[in-house]
């Protein structure tokens, strides 16, 4: 199984990074590959934290935060759009994490099956919740329990390849095709900072030489004036 499975939900509490570390966990002892933000992007919610220090308020918040918020967007796209083949949505929490939102609703734009996940009995109308994120799910159906994610996921899986080639894949947008592109080249850059200079993954150390990096690149730097 080569399916790499894009796993988008909050990420702001322990609790909800336990939550989203089960979920990868649970899908890659089912054989597939997973892209965790948490783990293998950029945290947001450590950066949120940092910018509240001296240091980085006064040093970094304003030179850095820019590179980070479109570099954390140009990647998702490409994660979401062009290297992971699906989708697994937690949907816990009142209301959703409104990134993942987003995340979820560029997946099923382009077409790639998705399982959301929600264990929460908080609901936005009266025992349902609002059909723009329950539609995400093409069945119109949630897995309640993480273990059974796994088999939902090959059903849509499934269920989605079975209705026919996807052409937009070959063809997107020409914006979303650059935000991919620009996307790409965050991604690689992110893996050789991470492999060759800061094997300890210091946060402050990876955004440092990572808008550095950035800084030099011609795509990027007309990426961020547009």
């Amino acid at each position: 199984m080569s399916e790499y499975i894009y796993c988008s939900g909050p990420m702001f509490s322990p609790e909800e990074l336990n939550t989203m570390a089960t979920i990868a966990a649970t899908l890659e002892t089912a054989g597939y590959k997973t892209y965790l933000p948490q783990r293998d992007g950029i945290e947001v919610a450590k950066v949120m934290a940092m910018i509240n220090t001296p240091i980085i308020s006064g040093e970094i918040f304003r030179d850095i935060m820019i590179f980070v918020q479109k570099a954390v967007f140009a990647m998702d796209v490409y994660q979401v759009v062009e290297r992971c083949n699906a989708t697994v949505f937690n949907m816990n929490g009142r209301p959703a994490d409104d990134g993942s939102i987003s995340e979820t609703g560029i997946s099923f734009a382009t077409g790639k099956p998705i399982v959301i996940y929600k264990n929460d009995p908080r609901t936005e109308f009266n025992g349902l919740d609002n059909p723009l994120l329950t539609g995400l799910s093409y069945n119109w159906k949630y897995v309640t329990d993480i273990s059974q994610i796994p088999t939902k996921l090959a059903e849509i899986i499934k269920t989605v390849n079975e209705a026919g080639e996807n052409s937009y894949l070959k063809n997107p947008p020409p914006m979303v095709k650059k935000t991919m592109e620009v996307g790409k080249e965050v991604w690689e850059i992110l893996q050789i900072i991470r492999f060759f200079d800061h094997k300890e993954k210091d946060l402050l150390a990876i955004l440092k030489v990572l808008v550095k990096k950035l800084k030099g690149s011609a795509s990027f730097m007309k990426y961020l004036e547009a």
